[in-house]
């Protein structure tokens, strides 16, 4: 599970539930809780640096890839 005392992991998943939302899919369908956790720890600032993080392939880098770093830099506040 997210651990939502970590302001990244939080704000990932507010993302995903709002992209989810978007997108009406179920939130899994973008991303699974293991790899926004993931994502989460590693805290990427670049696509690279996201692609090398579990659950991100190249259709999810292309799709998501901008906006995961963009919430990522809002959590961090940078």
């Amino acid at each position: 599970s997210i651990d939502v005392s970590d302001p990244v992991a939080a704000a990932l998943k507010a993302w995903r539930a709002e992209r989810a939302a978007a997108d009406q899919v179920p939130a899994y369908v973008v991303m699974w809780d293991q790899h926004l956790v993931g994502i989460a720890a590693r805290r990427p600032t670049t696509k690279r640096e996201l692609a090398g993080c579990p659950g991100i392939g190249p259709a999810r880098l292309e799709t998501y890839g901008d906006a995961i770093l963009e919430v990522i830099r809002g959590a961090v506040g940078s």
